[in-house]
């Protein structure tokens, strides 16, 4: 994954693979395996909600709460 990939990611509070794979044009396992090395690492969180992943970005939904509550 490049930099400007990461960057896509990051923007974001949260994403599903279905849109990382539309946004980079990549193929679900890649979109997969992005998405398993960075909840390994600690840059997002994996939830589950129903039968979808959504993969949170922690460090900026924690920012911007911080930031609505002041």
């Amino acid at each position: 994954m490049g930099s400007q990939d990461l960057n896509k990611i990051s923007r974001n509070p949260y994403t599903k693979i279905e849109f990382t794979m539309k946004e980079l044009d990549i193929s679900r396992i890649i979109a997969t395996r992005y998405f398993d090395q960075l909840t390994s690492t600690g840059f997002l969180h994996k939830e589950k909600l129903w039968k979808d992943n959504y993969y949170l970005n922690k460090s900026l939904l924690d920012f911007m709460a911080d930031i609505n509550a002041k």
